[in-house]
């Protein structure tokens, strides 16, 4: 049949445009990573196995660090994850970390299923934030001035080896290495 358009009033309008839907993703985002918490605790003290536990804590662990990343809140801590993890500090090392949740909040029962779909569609909404406004990018995944120092790209960070940049000038030669007799099994 004919497609029917929705046609909205002046004051619907103004609501939405009055929406700061990078702050409103933000916002979900930390609800939803709280609650993640809260269900890993709930399914480990209800099936209490050494196996639910396991991917409780684990569950939990993504979560937290999802959570650090979308506040940004301590700096040490962010310094660690730019030298230890780089990929988690761009869209697609998030993306993962995220999925790889709820996959886990998919074997946690009916609140683990609602809590990996809830997470799945806050993520959905991240993509569309990110693509809508891109410039709360530098805001969630570094300052601009990190973006800079990184290439100039801010979803991107550099590597950790680019701190390095002769070592892949580097050829290791094996008859430069001073030559030591090998021990034999009688020395031992």
């Amino acid at each position: 049949g004919p497609s029917r358009t929705v046609l909205r009033s002046p004051t619907e309008r103004r609501a939405m445009d009055n929406v700061d839907l990078p702050a409103l993703t933000k916002g979900l985002s930390l609800c939803t990573g709280v609650l993640v918490i809260i269900c890993s605790i709930v399914f480990m003290a209800r099936t209490g196995s050494y196996l639910s536990v396991v991917v409780g804590l684990e569950t939990m662990v993504f979560a937290a660090i999802l959570l650090v990343l979308e506040v940004q809140a301590p700096e040490p801590v962010i310094e660690k994850f730019r030298a230890q993890l780089p990929g988690m500090l761009t869209v697609p090392g998030q993306l993962f970390l995220s999925v790889l949740t709820a996959l886990f909040l998919f074997s946690m029962y009916a609140f683990g299923i609602a809590m990996a779909v809830i997470l799945l569609v806050v993520v959905a909404l991240n993509a569309y934030t990110l693509t809508t406004f891109p410039d709360s990018m530098p805001a969630r995944f570094g300052t601009v001035e990190h973006a800079e120092a990184s290439g100039g790209d801010p979803q991107y960070v550099q590597p950790p080896y680019a701190a390095y940049p002769d070592a892949a000038s580097y050829e290791y030669n094996p008859s430069a290495q001073p030559q030591q007799p090998q021990p034999s099994t009688a020395d031992l």
